[in-house]
């Protein structure tokens, strides 16, 4: 005879199993109401409840969240961290958040609660005890995988509470260390943005991420067949910081350049190219008078 668990466990499983992905929410629902108090009963709870999460629906996720109690899920304080934090309730998510860490053993959740219990303070304006919550992060153990997101989010702290020389620090290693994550291009975009409102006094040209490798996930970039020859001198998220960058090499060297843009981990991306050249002799020339004014490139080909 089978029992409450295993009735649970058969069901919930047949229901993970199912090949039909039009599925809805029901289906979780019976289950937990069939066999409430079971860790399968539960678990469809808990998977109900992230849906609901996924589809923004915060309030119906918590009222789910709420009635789960099995021991053997230890998730739950977790995911209402998240669903807090993106419904705007900040100090609940901290508390969460901070529940989650103390009970769990899973560094890469435990990683992501110091990032919501962050997010949830520079929400709040507290960037000190968001900078703090970082900084512990970063010397434990519990640092997995979000280093460039570490970096952006330290920076971001510093430039808010006036630290900007700090915070150029964080950016400049996010740009030296990870070139081409979404993160450095993000960090490139808050540089500009404090050089025009004055609030720095570096030299651009000495923070542009230095770029020495083709871009490879451009079909219209290395192409094996012959292209158009162009220099890249840098990629920006806003198109207007790849303007103020053309403009700014423009004043200084001879010749004419093109903005394209270009998609990276399914992000947009403006790329910032001097040319055309008809021969290796020109890119040379003009590769020699952009590194003279302490501007990193290099060549690409591009097709019509």
């Amino acid at each position: 005879m089978l029992t409450d668990e295993m009735t649970a466990e058969k069901s919930y499983l047949k229901l993970k199993t199912e090949t039909d992905k039009t599925i809805d929410k029901t289906e979780y629902e019976r289950i937990f109401m069939d066999h409430p108090d079971t860790f399968y009963g539960q678990t469809a709870l808990l998977d109900l409840a992230k849906i609901e999460l996924l589809q923004r629906n915060y309030n119906q996720a918590l009222i789910y969240f709420k009635k789960i109690f099995h021991p053997d899920i230890t998730t739950k304080e977790y995911w209402m961290a998240k669903c807090y934090l993106s419904k705007g309730d900040y100090d609940s998510a901290i508390i969460s958040a901070q529940n989650y860490i103390y009970s769990s053993f899973d560094k890469e959740k435990i990683e992501s609660s110091y990032f919501i219990i962050a997010e949830a303070y520079i929400n709040k304006s507290l960037f000190g005890r968001a900078l703090n919550t970082l900084k512990f992060l970063k010397n434990s153990e519990n640092i997995q995988n979000n280093i460039p997101l570490l970096h952006y989010k330290m920076g971001y702290c510093n430039e808010k509470m006036g630290e900007y020389e700090q915070a150029i620090t964080y950016y400049k290693k996010l740009k030296l260390d990870f070139p081409y994550h979404e993160y450095s291009y993000l960090a490139e975009d808050r540089i500009y943005d404090l050089k025009k409102e004055n609030k720095i006094t570096i030299d651009l040209k000495d923070i542009l991420i230095n770029e020495t490798d083709e871009i490879a996930d451009d079909p219209l970039v290395h192409s094996p067949e012959k292209g158009i020859k162009y220099l890249q001198v840098g990629a920006f998220s806003k198109r207007i910081n790849a303007e103020n960058l053309a403009q700014e090499i423009q004043n200084k060297i001879t010749g004419n350049y093109i903005i394209f843009e270009k998609f990276a981990d399914s992000k947009s991306l403006f790329v910032v190219a001097f040319g055309p050249y008809e021969n290796e002799q020109q890119i040379k020339e003009v590769k020699q008078s952009l590194t003279a004014n302490g501007y990193n490139s290099f060549e690409i080909e591009r097709h019509r």
